[in-house]
């Protein structure tokens, strides 16, 4: 079921957990108890557990025989792929956005989400951004009127998430990011999906190349990436 339909105390465990995962509070590889999240998040074990179930399913958690759960490893390949499977989806659904044209109240919410920036010293500020990037990126999907999609897209950007945490937190690219993002709604707006569809695939080309970077500059990745190859 989607996550807004679980019941409430285990769609806030889920939100809450989901949320330490992708800002990396709840850094690749991390290992935890159910018990231990519960009594930190302050919820009783069965939301946990349901949480930790849905979490499983979309691949940020892992159980681990005999001692709780971890926080999926981050490798090159699964970045590669998760980017790959973006720029299918992504460039498809630009496209059709903008052979369907949108309403003026969308086109406005787009220009505003375009205006977001951050400061890469403020965690905080990362994380505001991160998410008006992905709503920016499902938005455009959501004109295309393609629901499982614009769906689709929305688990693959929230999984970028904590890699994007990563990549900014190392590069300022945030005047480029707007600039991508006005790129995108134009070519939206002029109804022209090849320009759309070269927007979008541009856009994850260099967002693959700054988690990359920033991936194999950092110590706590490459060891969580030891832990899942078992290299």
């Amino acid at each position: 079921m989607p996550p807004e339909h679980l019941p409430t105390r285990t769609y806030e465990a889920y939100t809450a957990v989901k949320r330490r995962i992708i800002d990396l509070t709840l850094p690749p590889g991390a290992s935890f108890s159910e018990g231990e999240l519960a009594m930190e998040l302050g919820f009783s074990k069965t939301p946990v557990r349901e949480a930790l179930a849905r979490l499983r399913q979309e691949r940020l958690v892992e159980a681990v025989a005999r001692s709780g759960y971890r926080v999926t490893p981050v490798t090159v390949k699964g970045a590669h792929d998760l980017f790959q499977l973006r720029a299918l989806l992504e460039g498809e659904a630009a496209a059709i956005a903008a052979e369907r044209g949108g309403d003026l109240d969308t086109l406005l919410e787009l220009e505003k989400l375009c205006q977001a920036s951050y400061d890469p010293d403020d965690q905080s500020s990362i994380s505001r951004f991160l998410e008006a990037n992905t709503k920016f990126h499902v938005t455009v999907a959501t004109i295309g009127g393609n629901d499982a999609l614009a769906t689709m897209l929305q688990q693959v950007l929230e999984q970028l998430e904590r890699l994007f945490h990563l990549g900014l937190a190392l590069n300022s690219r945030s005047n480029e990011m707007v600039h991508e993002h006005q790129e995108l709604l134009a070519a939206v707006k002029s109804g022209d999906p090849d320009a759309a569809r070269r927007a979008a695939t541009a856009q994850t080309g260099s967002s693959q190349l700054m988690v990359l970077n920033a991936m194999l500059s950092s110590d706590s990745v490459l060891s969580a990436n030891i832990v899942a190859t078992g290299t």
